[in-house]
């Protein structure tokens, strides 16, 4: 039995004290932890006291966003219907200048005709 250790058995009581408990008491380890714990909630008390005025900042934000995200799609609307008015109205304005240029064309015949009419007709 005394073999186990020899073989790599690991025991779980045996194990190195480290350097701050060396040569203390059950009472004066007691102490150590009472004020290691003592440490950890004065930490953990400052930690909640930081959290708790960053909770209102947070919710802030995120009413912010929450707005600006409602500004965004109502914008967003807004470009779609001006791009589709502004399509139509650049479809008007192709038509209206293909007419023109068809109405142009005819004025510059029509006159011309009208220039070029022989003169001796109305002798």
């Amino acid at each position: 039995m005394t073999g186990g250790a020899k073989r790599g058995i690991h025991n779980p009581w045996l194990f190195e004290e480290p350097e701050e408990t060396r040569g203390l008491g059950f009472d004066e380890i007691w102490k150590e932890q009472q004020k290691i714990i003592q440490e950890q909630d004065t930490g953990l008390d400052a930690l909640c006291s930081i959290i708790r005025c960053q909770k209102p900042v947070g919710q802030e934000i995120g009413n912010e966003l929450d707005e600006q995200n409602e500004i965004t799609d109502d914008l967003a609307n807004l470009v779609t219907n001006t791009d589709g008015k502004l399509s139509a109205e650049t479809r008007y304005v192709n038509m209206v200048d293909r007419n023109s240029i068809s109405f142009g064309i005819i004025m510059v015949i029509f006159i011309a005709k009208i220039c070029l009419w022989p003169s001796n007709m109305y002798l």
